[in-house]
């Protein structure tokens, strides 16, 4: 009998063994998950470097539209088709080098040869340590979306004068399956959702094999409006910023067609941003006061003799903090 607690104890250490084996398992696990950067800056090679198209709904300004997208990478060519499945007939066919836009009511084809700002999904910056001193990324569990699963990430603002975002990313590929625009409040604003997905394949057919556009006009619009460095760009100084906002970009906008130049200032926390547009006189038309559409909130108004209008996806009081700062250093001349 003595051997029962023998195997007994062999048993209980046996179990232990397995438990802490089990322990230490689920903390590696743990420690190998990928963390919310992670997942943003595999969600920023994802919609940069991946074939893929789809269709998706956007909701904004109490409106929703659906879209299709496809999205195709040839080496160094990038090129991306929006097209609207509501509404307006309209499709939108992007690269590096110019933006087409298809009007079949009017039948009429316009062509931008100015460069794109910003591609479809691609919004963050590409260092995502910099946004450390107003932003907090956390993983808030699984979703899904399109019939694929998901991996929610969130981007919290430390304070109220940026807004937040909320992603739904594929765990397959990193593609932003669900993207949400938070208010200051923590309300939904904008949403971008896919509800079909093909990942590898990108149909854009090339607008001259198209016989169908044949009988349309050409409409082209080479550099509209020319960006200039500012003739002084010490002129202005922005006292008492809202926290994180720092002045980016500086240049003044010509018009060919022969209307006055305006001035434009842009500040950003390296996520949210906004344009500080300064023009020499008030015009009758000018836009005064606030307003709000959606996300994007704009103030326009008299500074110093100057006419001031300030607009960007930011809090109303972000952009009010920008404005009452703002003091002529010398005069006009």
């Amino acid at each position: 009998m003595s051997s029962v607690p023998h195997i007994s104890n062999r048993l209980s250490q046996a179990c232990m063994i397995l438990c802490l084996f089990l322990v230490i398992s689920q903390s590696a696990s743990a420690t190998d998950d990928p963390s919310p950067k992670d997942w943003l800056e595999r969600m920023m090679r994802a919609v940069q470097q991946l074939n893929y198209q789809g269709t998706f709904v956007y909701l904004h300004d109490n409106q929703l539209e659906t879209m299709k997208i496809a999205h195709a990478v040839q080496g160094d060519r990038v090129r991306e088709s929006l097209m609207s499945l509501n509404g307006t007939p309209r499709e939108v066919i992007r690269d590096e080098e110019s933006v087409t836009c298809v009007l079949p009511d009017s039948h009429e084809v316009s062509i931008d040869k100015r460069t794109p700002s910003t591609k479809f999904l691609n919004i963050l910056p590409q260092d995502l340590d910099q946004l450390d001193n107003h932003y907090n990324f956390q993983n808030v569990g699984k979703s899904r979306i399109a019939n694929r699963q998901a991996q929610v990430v969130v981007i919290v603002p430390n304070d109220r004068l940026r807004y937040g975002y909320r992603f739904a990313l594929d765990i397959e590929s990193g593609l932003p399956l669900k993207s949400d625009l938070l208010n200051e409040h923590g309300e939904l604003v904008e949403q971008t959702m896919f509800t079909d997905l093909q990942i590898g394949v990108a149909e854009i057919s090339e607008l001259h094999n198209r016989e169908s556009l044949f009988t349309y006009r050409l409409k082209s619009h080479p550099d509209e409006i020319n960006k200039i460095p500012l003739l002084n760009p010490n002129k202005w100084d922005f006292i008492g910023l809202p926290s994180g906002f720092r002045l980016r970009m500086q240049h003044q906008l010509i018009d060919p067609e022969g209307s006055d130049p305006v001035d434009q200032y842009v500040f950003s926390d390296g996520l949210s941003s906004l344009s500080v547009f300064v023009e020499p006189e008030t015009r009758e038309e000018a836009f005064s006061g606030v307003s709000k559409l959606g996300a994007i909130n704009a103030w326009g108004g008299q500074v110093e003799g100057f006419q001031v209008t300030a607009v960007g996806e930011v809090p109303a009081v972000t952009i009010l903090g920008i404005v009452q700062g703002m003091q002529l250093k010398q005069t006009h001349d």
